[in-house]
């Protein structure tokens, strides 16, 4: 059941980043779409692109970065030029397992 929010309203926290990639490994229960899981990972890790962030978090943000990224290149390998201007993604879906992955390496 997706929100009709259009972005995550989570604080930028380990415990979030769980939440939101095992909602990408569950997009079926899950209350946002992939989409917004990866705007929400960019937001996150542009917010800590130009401080010191702790540890914790520093250990997060190639993973944060790996899910933006891979959404557009999923987008950009799946879809025309055509398509890419004018679909919204919203219903799209990358792997689970690309998620199921991420998780790991952020529980880690």
């Amino acid at each position: 059941m997706l929100s009709n929010d259009s972005s995550i309203q989570l604080p930028f926290t380990v415990e979030s980043v769980a939440k939101v990639l095992a909602w990408g490994a569950a997009p079926d229960m899950a209350p946002h779409s992939h989409r917004q899981i990866a705007e929400w990972c960019d937001r996150f890790w542009c917010r800590h692109l130009d401080v010191d962030a702790p540890e914790e978090i520093e250990r997060l943000l190639p993973i944060l970065a790996d899910v933006e990224t891979q959404w557009d290149l999923y987008l950009a390998n799946t879809y025309s030029l055509d398509e890419l201007r004018t679909r919204s993604f919203e219903n799209e879906r990358m792997p689970t397992a690309w998620f199921e992955e991420w998780l790991k390496a952020a529980c880690r």
